[in-house]
């Protein structure tokens, strides 16, 4: 794969911002499914793939890509454990190691450090020291130091372990390895090594091969069955927004896991302002879009609508207590709520966005039931304090939409 400096992103979005010519769109598909878009036969190569995926021993990767509603893990899930349990478990795939720059992180896995400190930058700083990785974030530790990784899938077996490195990096080895491959293959900064072991395993510590780099700079690795089947990595950074990943010139990145099927979960932090531009939104989502068609042509994308959130606001007033002489003014603040219109703007522009790309979409803000709908979630305590942030099993919810409404794709009915 060629790859593209700075300068080339740069003009890149430019010209994509400024009104490039947008793909003729595709006759769109019947709406078999409520609130869902896409061309005719758009998904038929990945339902074909995913079928002979476990007979022929190979893995189709795919990846959603997002803010904080990915980061937690949890809408993923159900995702995952549908299409693994139809076409095979191909492993947990990309895990990220947030909690060493003092993130939240899923919990089906633990990432762990002993030795020293980490520090990270993400897709969210503007003036970036150090290239970000595939997970949306670079992780540096001082040079010339021992430290121990501990890395577990806590329950979920895995036979290869695919670590990113920058080039001058020291190499990781595994406890029990059997095998490693050193930089199969490099994009932009980072090269991937994969460590391999003769029989599945739980959990390893990694320690660098201080005698062969001159730097520890990683960005995440991923976790492999050694089998055949569906491989779906959920990557999300806490704040993100599409412009964020376009401004770190992040979708060539993307290749590391070669997608079949990218899904682009975002739209709540790019709405997030009663202040917000939509139309300046959708045109830096257009610009990713096609930045992620032209670097990788093969991927399918799948746009997801932010879901239902509140903006927030205090208002403040004052109540007296106490008799005539002795009269005091307490303070009160109230929490006030208005439904973020912004959001629900943005996600009809996506649609739009979605038939003029010829790309696919799924409405999940209509699918839960937009301003009227969110109010049983709500009721039912899905929806955290913030009215942004959902509990697990509200986005283990909204993951089971998602699900059902892809599998009808991958899967309809005569």
């Amino acid at each position: 794969m060629m790859l593209f400096d700075k300068l080339r992103y740069t003009a890149l979005a430019l010209s994509l911002m400024l009104g490039a010519g947008h793909a003729e769109a595709a006759p769109p598909s019947p709406m078999s499914f409520p609130n869902w878009y896409a061309p005719k036969g758009y998904l038929t190569e990945l339902s074909t793939s995913l079928k002979a995926a476990q007979a022929e021993q190979r893995s189709v990767s795919i990846i959603q890509l997002g803010d904080s509603h990915i980061q937690a893990g949890y809408a993923t899930r159900p995702l995952r454990q549908a299409l693994q349990q139809r076409y095979g478990d191909a492993g947990r795939g990309w895990i990220g190691w947030y909690r060493l720059y003092g993130s939240n992180a899923p919990r089906d896995y633990s990432v762990t450090s002993l030795g020293l400190p980490w520090s990270g930058e993400t897709v969210l700083r503007s003036e970036l020291t150090r290239p970000i990785g595939l997970g949306g974030y670079s992780l540096s530790a001082p040079a010339g130091r021992s430290f121990t990784l501990s890395i577990s899938s806590l329950g979920r077996p895995f036979r290869q372990l695919v670590v990113l490195r920058s080039a001058l990096s020291y190499p990781l080895v595994g406890t029990g390895q059997s095998s490693a491959q050193r930089g199969q293959f490099a994009i932009g900064s980072y090269v991937a090594d994969t460590l391999s072991w003769s029989t599945p395993i739980m959990d390893t510590s990694l320690s660098p091969q201080l005698s062969e780099g001159d730097e520890a700079v990683y960005a995440g690795c991923a976790l492999l069955s050694g089998k055949g089947g569906a491989l779906v990595s959920d990557i999300g950074i806490n704040g993100a927004a599409y412009r964020h990943y376009l401004a770190a010139d992040y979708a060539e990145q993307l290749a590391q896991l070669r997608p079949e099927l990218l899904i682009l979960s975002l739209g709540t932090n790019d709405t997030y302002s009663t202040k917000a531009n939509v139309e300046e939104a959708l045109a830096q989502a257009r610009s990713f879009v096609q930045l992620v068609r032209e670097l990788l042509p093969k991927t399918k994308i799948l746009l997801t609508t932010p879901p239902p959130s509140y903006f927030r606001s205090a208002s403040v007033s004052y109540v007296y207590t106490g008799k005539r002489k002795k009269r005091r003014r307490r303070r009160v603040t109230t929490t006030v709520y208005s439904y973020n219109t912004k959001a629900r703007e943005f996600a009809a522009a996506l649609i739009r966005l979605a038939q003029e790309e010829g790309i696919a979409a799924f409405d999940l803000h209509s699918a839960m039931g937009g301003e009227q709908g969110i109010k049983s979630w709500i009721a039912d305590g899905l929806l955290l304090g913030d009215r942004v942030h959902y509990a697990q099993e509200g986005y283990e919810r909204q993951g089971q939409l998602l699900t059902e409404a892809l599998l009808a794709q991958l899967e309809p009915k005569p």
